[in-house]
């Protein structure tokens, strides 16, 4: 059973997040100077042209439910994916007509067809075209993939992220989700973020349930955009202010799921910012004492003496991607 089978049997149509890909397929073109197309298909559930792509499942990362949902709604194969951006703005929440809602936690990719045959599947689209931008003007695009077509348009960008925002009514997601499914594995989104002083270290937090030492990190409320999760988990942490300046790094593999003390499953997707204080004389960091029981300035090398093995990995991708580039695993 696919996972959102299996959690919407679960907790019905309420809203929760879901963690999706989208795909910017560029028409291969040998011409530079004439403008290249982008592939739509035509959306079953909703009447309306959008991007391939569809929902992560518990045992894959991002790229490659990128990869699979494109082959199955297309037939294509894809080449190289670039990170186009993460799109998480509760003005982009998502009402379909059977009445499910969910606020999105969408990976934009680009890519263009490295082989495979086009072909409609006739069961989530009934068309697939290649269009050019100024045909959008003419055509039933929802708004989120016009606003990611138009910075897929932006050739070798760096990944794009709305800024921190929270709306009036934000609602814990894991609280709203728990109740239905018990310890079974959720697939929980959130942030983490990477503040580098001036000097050069690096704040690092050590968790009280398990004394990993970790990035500042925690899972996105319902209602907030992922880069306010990051400036409102350091600040719940730490009790300093930071502002996320570029995405570093993307996770979502299988080395993220998670088992609590307590007994509940979780599959870790976020985004990695790296972030700057925004006064660097407003003190020292504080732990929070619950869920932190001690805060330090690492140098790097001190960060990864403090690491897992079976993390160092990842917080080395993260090391080597500071000042430019980023990583998906």
């Amino acid at each position: 059973m696919s996972y959102i089978n299996w959690i919407r049997a679960r907790v019905g149509t309420r809203k929760i997040f879901l963690v999706t890909s989208s795909v910017v397929v560029w028409q291969a073109n040998e011409d530079a100077e004439q403008p290249r197309g982008f592939l739509l298909q035509h959306r079953t559930d909703m009447d309306v042209w959008g991007l391939p792509g569809g929902m992560l499942e518990i045992d894959e990362d991002i790229m490659a439910c990128a990869r699979r949902e494109v082959q199955e709604e297309t037939g294509l194969t894809l080449g190289d994916l670039r990170l186009v951006g993460v799109y998480t703005h509760p003005d982009l929440d998502v009402a379909l007509p059977n009445g499910d809602e969910f606020q999105q936690f969408t990976f934009c990719f680009s890519s263009v067809a490295a082989g495979g045959q086009m072909q409609i599947d006739h069961t989530e689209a009934h068309d697939l075209r290649y269009f050019a931008m100024s045909d959008l003007d003419s055509l039933l695009v929802p708004n989120w993939y016009r606003v990611m077509l138009r910075d897929a348009a932006r050739q070798n960008a760096a990944p794009t992220f709305e800024p921190p925002y929270a709306g009036e009514a934000v609602l814990d997601q894991v609280a709203q989700v728990r109740p239905f499914i018990g310890n079974d594995r959720l697939i929980g989104v959130g942030a983490s973020a990477v503040v580098v002083r001036e000097d050069g270290r690096i704040l690092m937090v050590q968790r009280s349930d398990n004394g990993l030492w970790l990035f500042p990190a925690g899972y996105a409320d319902l209602g907030e955009t992922v880069a306010h999760t990051a400036v409102r988990e350091v600040r719940e942490e730490t009790n300093l202010h930071i502002v996320p300046e570029r995405i570093i790094g993307v996770y979502s593999s299988p080395l993220f799921h998670h088992t609590y003390p307590n007994g509940h499953q979780v599959k870790n997707v976020g985004v990695l910012f790296r972030a700057r204080l925004v006064d660097s004389a407003n003190g020292l960091p504080q732990a929070d004492g619950d869920e932190i029981s001690s805060v330090a300035w690492m140098t790097p090398q001190e960060m990864l003496t403090r690491t897992l093995p079976a993390y160092r990995p990842y917080f080395e991708a993260a090391l080597q991607h500071l000042t430019e580039g980023y990583f998906v695993t």
